[in-house]
């Protein structure tokens, strides 16, 4: 600034002094210069120095990741049946029915479990078709049948079922079985949409034979799961299905083994890297298995079965590891040979007794699927009466502390000991061996 005004004062004494001559002024335009411009026009200019290149640093190598095996737990509960007193105490006041509370004991386990599979007994065919009765009883004798037998029971539910089971969790529900015609043809159609709409996958029974023939395949945790699933008898309901539909409305299990296997190879063929059969077999209310069974296990082994789980004698039977060879290669297969009831009314001796069996399956780093262990915890069907006057069927797991099962309402002395007798037959029944284990309670259940 202070160069700035005397050049500004010298300026204007030039200026005065030419106006007292005889010459004209001369117009003079000047701009004066910023600071920094002046400071730069007085100051020789420096050489710019070049900047130091900034160095990069080196990648650290991304590491990396091992490839591990893939593992994946596959549920199976055992079987469903509606009766009349059930259905009656899940009605509520507005006219709907609720079934949640009869598997929310099982909620954790289901949670915790990758695909959860379940045995359904009977049909889903709407009110008009009649809900579940008690069994009629045996007509009077007449010469022509001097001892005549009381007709099968037969089970309906409210399509509300279907969608309790699915918010539980469940994702897949078998429906061959001697039940599966309990209302008919059409009831069996109904049936496989219902449980269908809420998002399950159903088989076992079908709508064509293009629906037959589309294998069940689920991937789970990156294994690619098959189920197939077969029913051994139809308490002689065979005659209700139309002769156009009998090749494919159920899935047989002894009647055209020709159709069975073709299953099982189009399952393979179409990615299934562990095929389960789900199947309905055996004498009801046997404790063991019998040869029939033992044989029809090798059967669906050589026709490719990677694992058995039975049901139908709605009492619980063994747990196996079955050494066979198929393809030329030595291969050990689990069969659960009956899950018992996962809910019921029954009353007979051990009905009340089912298990929920867990197949533990790991995927090696060659591709090999196999079922590394077998996990089962008991369970019990717990009738427990509520303050609002009803009855509530409970499947209730059956852990060494029975306090730690979660129902309805507190258990007493009386039922805590139920839970546990349920637990000793059941253990003792199924046995535990090499890769059988149970399933014991963990702080999750507790959520």
């Amino acid at each position: 600034m202070k160069n700035k005004a005397c050049f500004f004062l010298l300026l204007l004494g030039a200026l005065l002094l030419l106006g007292c001559g005889e010459t004209p002024p001369i117009p003079i335009t000047v701009t004066p210069a910023p600071a920094e411009t002046a400071a730069i026009a007085s100051t020789p200019a420096a050489p710019e120095e070049t900047p130091a290149p900034t160095p990069v640093p080196t990648p650290e190598p991304t590491p990396t990741l091992e490839p591990t095996p893939q593992a994946a737990t596959i549920g199976f509960a055992g079987d469903i049946l509606m009766m009349e007193v059930q259905i009656n105490n899940a009605k509520r006041p507005d006219g709907s029915y609720d079934f949640t509370g009869s598997f929310l004991p099982m909620a954790a386990l289901f949670a915790e479990t990758d695909m959860v599979c379940v045995n359904f007994e009977g049909a889903l065919a709407g009110e008009e078709a009649g809900y579940s009765k008690p069994r009629p009883t045996a007509p009077p004798p007449t010469e022509a049948d001097p001892t005549p037998k009381a007709p099968f029971q037969s089970f309906n539910s409210p399509d509300s079922l279907a969608d309790a089971l699915f918010a539980m969790g469940v994702d897949y529900a078998s429906t061959a079985n001697n039940h599966c015609l309990d209302r008919g043809y059409e009831g069996l159609l109904a049936t496989a949409a219902c449980l269908r709409r809420t998002g399950m996958m159903q088989g076992g029974t079908y709508i064509s034979e293009e629906d037959r023939f589309t294998p069940r395949i689920m991937d789970v945790n990156g294994i690619k799961v098959g189920i197939i699933s077969a029913a051994q008898g139809l308490n002689s309901n065979d005659g209700k299905i139309p002769s156009e539909a009998r090749s494919f409305a159920v899935t047989r299990l002894t009647k055209n083994e020709e159709l069975l296997q073709k299953e099982f190879t189009l399952c393979r063929e179409q990615g299934a890297e562990f095929i389960i059969a789900f199947v309905h077999w055996g004498v009801e209310f046997e404790a063991a298995e019998n040869r029939t069974q033992q044989k029809q296990a090798e059967m669906l082994i050589g026709m490719g079965a990677d694992a058995i789980i039975g049901s139908h004698p709605h009492v619980v039977q063994p747990i196996r590891w079955v050494e066979a060879e198929r393809d030329g290669q030595n291969i050990r297969v689990p069969v659960v040979y009956s899950l018992g009831n996962f809910i019921s009314n029954m009353s007979k001796e051990n009905t009340r007794y089912g298990m929920f069996v867990r197949l533990c399956l790991l995927k090696e780093l060659t591709g090999e699927v196999r079922c590394e262990r077998v996990e089962y915890i008991p369970v019990y069907t717990f009738k427990q009466k509520l303050t609002d006057g009803r009855t509530l069927h409970q499947a209730v797991p059956c852990y060494e502390d029975p306090s730690m099962a979660v129902t309805a309402e507190p258990m007493d002395e009386d039922d805590l000991e139920d839970l546990q007798d349920c637990r000793t037959h059941v253990v003792n029944t199924a046995g535990t061996a090499e890769d059988i284990s149970i399933i014991e309670w963990s702080h999750a259940y507790a959520q």
